[in-house]
């Protein structure tokens, strides 16, 4: 059985040969995952070789008699299908590939592996998103926080391939870096063109896989104990996963809100939450009330109507504090509600609404310093935050070409001191610059990732 107790690298080759073997070893893989062969490579120390197969008795069999450690299945189409292998081979079968629909089954002992996300980077080679006149990033945190929030009782593991004319080796890195910041994995597989480059000596691909080595070091070197526990003060109430919510929710991301997601229908109001957010959606009547409560309790809500949908009541007992650009404003008890007219039928937009509302509700009333992270000059970093005994942890990541200028980063509420870890270097002190209701520091560059650790001033 595969439990991701501390940060584990599953590293997928195209053939089952003793290269894919050495190059496990080499990263510091703990799983390698092959094509069926008629034997197993020998396996590297501390690398569990397994085979990739179809999901049938036949083929797991011959796995075994070729003495692979398991094998990797993607789920058949019915899940009591599903359930019989499961049973027949319950410790043979270590990973089970999932399609989205199929990601609420329970595939233990073996490791849910969900095929969603993309290969993480920059979209273009200018990077820019025409929409938005922004970097466009391809990012996959706002997929590891729907499998956080939908299935939080296992490690959020995804399974994407890189484009097949891939030339963005830096995807690994940051793919890497991704789940590790969300306690999960991913099945990882290296562009077809940096594996030949590997192949062939290219200098190119060496000093990619020498950095993706030194990043994978780093990262098992601190692996964080316990489970993931969020950060964010934002909550996205998310009623089910299909493009409308998956864009809703990755517009949001982009705009480093970094919010917490939670199924529709499970809302719960945790301490260090200030905002919750339920758009094109009608929630279920109690996740109404407890939304209304969260309010009057000095939360703020925003709300969106469900397309098509009269609006569902929200007003009882608030007072009308009057409109702000498409939304109306109501004060309710010592909070707010958030009103949006029409439905959410441009996620950009709305990330950007959601910004400003969280990003305003500061001490000066201005200048978004009331968002939990904010990052200057940096545009194509986005930030991961979760809690720690004592304060909380930052993971920067950069989407483009690794940073070599200092930057500006920020981070509300009150912090005694900070810690800088960064691949290739020691850990070092931040000097903290006390702002109201905030503090920032000055970001050293980003060679792919940082991990910002801070201790919350009891005071």
């Amino acid at each position: 059985m595969l439990i991701l107790a501390a940060f584990t690298v599953i590293l997928s080759w195209p053939e089952a040969s003793a290269e894919a073997a050495r190059r496990a070893g080499e990263l510091g893989a703990g799983v390698l995952v092959v094509p069926l062969a008629a034997s197993a490579p020998a396996a590297p120390a501390g690398v569990e070789i397994i085979a990739a197969v179809p999901a049938d008795a036949a083929s797991i069999h011959a796995a075994r008699r070729a003495g692979f450690r398991g094998v990797m299945i993607p789920a058949p189409e019915q899940e009591p299908a599903l359930r019989a292998l499961l049973a027949q081979h319950r410790d043979f079968i270590r990973i089970v590939s999932l399609a989205p629909a199929q990601a609420h089954q329970d595939v233990s002992p073996a490791l849910a592996a969900v095929r969603a996300g993309r290969w993480p980077g920059l979209e273009a080679a200018d990077g820019e998103a025409g929409a938005t006149e922004q970097p466009w990033i391809n990012a996959n945190l706002h997929v590891y926080s729907w499998l956080r929030g939908f299935f939080p009782q296992r490690a959020p593991v995804l399974d994407f391939a890189p484009p097949d004319d891939s030339l963005q080796y830096e995807g690994a890195e940051i793919a890497l870096a991704e789940a590790w910041a969300f306690r999960g994995s991913v099945i990882l597989r290296l562009p077809g063109a940096m594996r030949e480059g590997l192949a062939r000596g290219d200098a190119r691909a060496a000093s990619s896989w020498s950095r993706l080595c030194e990043v994978v070091a780093f990262l098992r070197s601190r692996a964080p104990a316990g489970p993931f526990v969020s950060a964010s003060s934002l909550a996205m109430l998310i009623p089910q996963w299909d493009e409308e919510f998956e864009e809703i929710l990755n517009l949001a991301w982009r705009q480093q809100l970094a919010p917490e997601v939670f199924p529709a229908g499970r809302f719960a109001p945790r301490q260090g939450l200030r905002f919750a957010a339920s758009v094109n959606h009608t929630p279920p009547a109690p996740v109404r009330q407890q939304l209304r409560e969260f309010a009057a309790a000095g939360g703020t809500v925003v709300i969106a109507p469900e397309p098509g949908k009269p609006p569902a009541p929200w007003t009882e007992g608030a007072r009308r504090l009057g409109k702000e650009g498409p939304w109306e404003k109501y004060a309710l008890g010592r909070g707010a509600l958030r009103l949006f007219a029409e439905p959410v039928l441009d996620p950009y937009e709305f990330a950007l609404h959601l910004r400003e509302i969280v990003g305003m509700d500061n001490p000066l009333g201005r200048g978004l310093h009331g968002l939990d992270v904010r990052i200057w000059n940096a545009a194509t970093v986005l930030p991961v935050l979760s809690r720690h005994s004592g304060g909380v942890q930052v993971v920067l990541i950069a989407y483009g070409r690794r940073l070599d200028h200092d930057f500006l980063a920020g981070i509300r509420g009150r912090w005694r001191r900070a810690e800088l870890l960064q691949p290739g270097a020691s850990a070092v002190p931040l000097r903290l610059m006390q702002r109201a209701g905030r503090v920032e520091w000055n970001q050293p560059g980003l060679p792919r990732l940082a991990v910002v650790t801070l201790e919350e001033d009891a005071r």
